[in-house]
Parts: structure tokens; sequence; C-alpha cells
């Protein structure tokens, strides 16, 4: 902008903009001076949230999840985040978004990652401190802990209100029947599995993988 249109914007004469000078535009500038704390920082701000400062939603004996989406925070509307911590202990549930992608940035810890692609094949990769993930929608993955202090991602979805449908409860919404039919086996070969009306976030690891971890 001109220094006359800089002026009559301010209430001010376009000398008053003489010093400006016209750089060529950046995204990040030289700051000058010491950082002085804004006198409005305390003021109230709908797009300022503090996802910690949240009493967990979704806690479990093997982890826990603070949420920044809709529900809690009336700002967003096509996006959504996730502060998920598992301990060494815990998996997050085999699932998959109908309608949602997932990104992921892993903050601390290790992890492995399976995901089912459409055409039925595997991507099967270890995640560390500083990788970023993404999962397509519907795609069925999964989250595993490996090694012996847990980890904490920083989970964003395309969608406010982000939900799944996890494996677990699919074997209680479902006949005995109808899974030895999808699993290929005789409903008498088929577990026991737990009677599940609302699919926990994070499971406990009592196996582990193939390769020990």
């Amino acid at each position: 902008m001109t220094n006359a249109v800089l002026g009559n914007t301010y209430d001010l004469p376009s000398s008053a903009f003489d010093a400006f000078s016209r750089p060529e535009a950046a995204e990040i500038l030289e700051r000058r001076g010491p950082v002085s704390a804004n006198p409005t920082q305390r003021l109230p701000n709908a797009h300022l949230f503090d996802v910690e400062a949240q009493h967990a939603p979704l806690s479990y004996a093997y982890g826990s999840a603070h949420l920044a989406r809709r529900q809690y925070w009336a700002a967003l509307d096509d996006i959504s985040m996730y502060s998920l911590r598992i301990k060494d202990d815990g998996m997050r549930d085999a699932h998959w978004h109908p309608v949602t992608a997932e990104m992921g940035y892993v903050a601390r810890g290790r992890a492995r990652m399976r995901v089912l692609d459409p055409d039925n094949t595997l991507d099967e990769y270890e995640l560390g401190p500083g990788d970023v993930y993404f999962v397509p929608r519907a795609f069925p993955h999964h989250i595993e802990v490996l090694g012996d202090e847990g980890f904490h991602f920083l989970i964003f979805f395309d969608q406010a209100m982000p939900g799944d449908i996890g494996y677990r409860a699919t074997a209680t919404a479902f006949s005995r029947e109808v899974l030895a039919s999808a699993y290929g086996v005789s409903e008498g070969d088929l577990p026991q599995f737990p009677f599940t009306p609302a699919d926990p976030l994070i499971v406990g690891r009592l196996n582990r993988g193939a390769d020990g971890r």
C-alpha cells in the first residue's frame, strides 16, 4: 500500500510512513528489540484453546487423549486434533474412519503403524520423534507402542468431530454366525469376544508382535 493509502487508513499524514521500506515479501521476519508481553494476552480468545489443561475426556489404564474438537472448542469447523498418549502396555485399537482423513505427528516415543489399503496390500512402518504420517479416509489402521517409554502423538483430522469404527465393537455388533463366515472358521473355533457396546480408543497390549516388540 502507498504511504497515502496507509495514512488515510490510520488518519495520519502520508509522511508518517516515509521511514517504511518496501522489502521483498517474507513470511518470517527479523525481530527487533526485546519480547514484551501483550497487554491483551489474558483476555478471552475464541481462537485459543489449552488442550493439555483439559481433563482428558478419554482416559484408560493404558493411556489418555486430550481432545481439541468442536464439542469442546466452538471455533473449529473442519479440523480437530487429539493429543494422544499411550503407555508401553497399551495400543491404539484397530479401527477406520469412514469419512475422516488422519495426519499424525510423533512428539515422543516410537510406534509401529499398520495400514490396510483398498487393494488388500499392507503398509507397515515404524515411527519416531519428528515423523509425520497420513492415513486416507476409510483405510483401517492401528498404532502399537515400540519400546518401554510409550508415546505421545498429535493427531489431526479433517473433521471437527471425527468418528471411527473399531474392530473391538464390531465383534459385538455382529452375530457369531456372521463372524464365523467372515473369518472362515467354524463358530466353535471363534474366541469369546468381550461384550463392547462402546469402542475404546485404547486397548491393553497383552501380546507383542512377532519380533517381540
